[in-house]
């Protein structure tokens, strides 16, 4: 599935955010089943293409929903497509603050108040070429969008988003 986000962020996603993807997703974050992200990944590397080339950066988490979870599904999801994708490499550059958790706030809060997200550091030099953002599902597109300007003010020369699933809104 191929779509926008507001802003312009072109998106690609494996699947719709309902029935077994949803479920899936569900059972990675919530109840650490982590052995689910290697089936997202490869759907992802198939919607993507695995002669795919760029850098893909993970969609941080907030730092207490790591702390709570003990691991980074965005990370795992990253690390697994450049693995899938001989041209791709991952590039771990953004970090996130904590704030208010997206699930079940509307579309409304969520844009109005995204996630804040910066560059690990201050000083990080973004490679040259493609740059893809890598999360597990985008829903609003808020946190992909704030995630993107960061790169862009970075000096990204091109950013899109990839996604296990996109949500219809």
């Amino acid at each position: 599935m191929r779509s926008t986000l507001p802003g312009g962020l072109e998106l690609v996603s494996a699947a719709p955010y309902e029935g077994v993807a949803q479920e899936l997703i569900r059972r990675l974050k919530f109840s650490a089943r982590l052995a689910l992200a290697e089936v997202a990944a490869e759907r992802m590397v198939r919607a993507w293409g695995a002669t795919q080339a760029g850098w893909l950066v993970p969609v941080p988490p907030a730092p207490a929903r790591e702390r709570a979870r003990g691991f980074d599904d965005a990370a795992i999801l990253t690390r697994l497509v450049a693995n899938g994708c001989a041209e791709a490499r991952s590039l771990p550059c953004l970090v996130r603050a904590d704030g208010p958790r997206q699930v079940r706030r509307s579309r409304i809060e969520r844009t109005a108040d995204p996630p804040k997200v910066d560059l690990l550091r201050e000083s990080f030099v973004l490679p040259p070429g493609e740059i893809w953002l890598v999360d597990d599902v985008a829903t609003t597109g808020a946190t992909l969008i704030a995630c993107a300007a960061v790169l862009r003010s970075a000096g990204a020369e091109r950013v899109r988003a990839l996604t296990f699933a996109r949500a219809d809104n």
